[in-house]
Parts: C-alpha cells; structure tokens; sequence
C-alpha cells in the first residue's frame, strides 16, 4: 500500500502520561469557497512548526475566521490545536495550510491558544503539545531536531512560539527514551511482576473475614472475562 492521501481523526500515540483524545473539529471550522486550500503529498511532510495563538481567550473557531475573513486564506491556518486541556485537529494534516511563511509545503502547524510572550505554558498545555507534536512525528516519522519554533524557521521575523524550543526538543528526547523503556523486555519483566505481586496480595486479602476480602474477592473476578479471552481460564 502506499501513502495516505488524507489525515483525519488522528489517535494519539502512546504516551507515559495522559490526556485527553484528540477532537477532528476539522469540518466545523469557516473555510473559504473561493480560495479552498490545496492538499500536500504524505512524503513532503519532514517538519513541524510549534506556534502560539498569541492572544488569550480564543477559539479553533475564531482563529479561522480571522484567517478566512481577514487574512483571506482558504481556512485556519494550524492543523493542531492545543486549548487548555484539550487537544483539536483542525484540518487535515496533508492540507497545505497557510502558518510559517515560505515554509508551508513540509511542515505541520501546531499552535497553543494563548499569549505566551506573557505567561508561560501551562503543566496541561505542555503535555497536550508534547502529546500532539508526538503523534504528528509518529505519523511522519520525523525526527527531534525537525520539530521548530515558528521564529527558527528561514524568512518568519516573529517570536512566536515565545517559548525555549530547545527545552522542547530535549523534553521530546526525554520522551522518546521513557517510551523505548515501555517497550523494553526489562519494563514488561517488571510490570507482569507488579501485576502477579498484585493479584497474590489480593487473593491473600480475599481470605480475611473482613469488609476488605469481600472488596478483593470482587476484584478478582472482575478479572475473569479477561483471563478467559486470554486462554488462561
């Protein structure tokens, strides 16, 4: 098979942490009918481009009417957007949208809604772009060193994203490491450890007289249609 020719509803890559789903909201947003924007090829995208809103307050939804009516483009201009807790796609990430100028054609845009040259990320904020910039590079298999601030990029004279992308950068490797663990024959080892610890000292429990071995009794069989899926019952 070859590459995807769209990108929508993306899931989000596993993480050592979580956060909420990502919402396609894609298709709820103003989008020009006279001047639609064009769609890119998979293999044309090495890059992502981390943005900041730079206003508090707004809206996937106001943002593209702003870039629609005012800037004339043909929808927002982000693919990503991180408010607060929550994670939306805004177009699909194969769209040739209009973010970093002369920059477009292999970078995807992802922006956190607020003005971060006055305050700085939120612990739910960062996670979400973490988590966002993640999937993206999951997708596309891009490297750390590929993911850029709006200002580090040729020809844009801007602060956006007013934030140290090389914290961001060093934070994502701290990720890439912690996740290359998850997948580790020494992390299984240790988590089916934690997991028969578990359920022997709940089987222990169960043996009592007490409210506690009725409660752990309970959760033990609640394990039951799982070992039978298993093969293990």
């Amino acid at each position: 098979m070859g590459n995807p020719t769209t990108l929508r509803a993306i899931q989000l890559v596993q993480l050592p942490y979580s956060v909420k789903p990502i919402l396609d909201i894609t298709d709820s947003l103003l989008t020009s009918s006279t001047n639609p924007y064009k769609m890119r090829r998979f293999e044309d995208i090495t890059h992502i481009s981390v943005h900041h809103s730079a206003v508090e307050g707004g809206t996937p939804e106001g943002y593209a009417r702003a870039h629609v009516n005012t800037n004339g483009w043909g929808g927002i201009g982000y693919h990503i957007v991180i408010k607060g807790d929550q994670i939306y796609q805004t177009n699909d990430l194969l769209t040739f949208s209009y973010h970093t100028s002369s920059n477009n054609a292999y970078t995807v845009g992802i922006s956190v809604s607020g003005d971060l040259s006055k305050r700085n990320l939120t612990s739910q904020e960062r996670e979400c772009l973490y988590a966002a910039i993640m999937t993206v590079r999951s997708l596309f298999n891009i490297p750390v060193e590929n993911v850029m601030g709006h200002n580090e990029y040729p020809n844009n004279n801007t602060a956006c994203p007013c934030i140290s992308m090389n914290q961001v950068r060093a934070d994502l490797k701290d990720l890439d490491m912690k996740l290359k663990y998850m997948g580790s024959s020494e992390s299984k080892r240790k988590n089916a450890y934690a997991i028969a610890n578990q359920i022997l000292y709940m089987y222990n429990m169960a043996q009592g007289s007490d409210g506690n071995a009725e409660w752990a009794l309970n959760k033990i069989i609640q394990l039951e249609p799982k070992m039978k899926e298993l093969g293990l019952l």
